[in-house]
């Protein structure tokens, strides 16, 4: 490893964790650095989990695995998805963080607020790449 950099993903069930996956991978690449994905999931999911979101969760693994990166399922309990995002960034010391445009209205940012803001206030130092999407574009 060349660089002192280090990337994290985040991925949640929707369409686009394998883009997600495979854009960090790019940069870890690029940057020669350490790669991780994040999915972080509530403690239902962690009881409960469908066969389709099974399946999706092995299929990220198994890029995350071409990619060269760590692979990490966090439950958040009552926390919010932001702090868990945050304290693991901390944690393991992430200069880059890279997660996918939440794709709410923004109505719904004003309502609900947004975790882009969320994580703006929390993590400081570390650089945030936002990725647009497409509907339907890939698994």
């Amino acid at each position: 490893m060349l660089s002192s950099e280090k990337i994290m993903v985040c991925v949640y069930h929707g369409p686009n964790g394998e883009r997600l996956i495979r854009r960090g991978g790019r940069l870890a690449a690029l940057y020669q650095c350490p790669l991780f994905v994040l999915h972080v999931q509530t403690e239902q999911e962690n009881n409960q989990i469908s066969q389709d979101k099974s399946e999706r969760i092995l299929h990220w693994k198994t890029i995350s695995e071409e990619c060269h990166a760590t692979f990490m399922t966090k439950t958040r309990g009552n926390h919010k998805v932001s702090d868990v995002i945050a304290d693991t960034a901390e944690q393991i010391q992430i200069t880059q963080l890279i997660i996918g445009h939440p794709g709410m209205t923004r109505w719904q940012e004003i309502w609900n607020g947004s975790i882009v803001n969320e994580l703006l206030k929390k993590i400081g130092e570390i650089d945030i790449h936002i990725i647009a999407f497409q509907e339907g574009r890939d698994r």
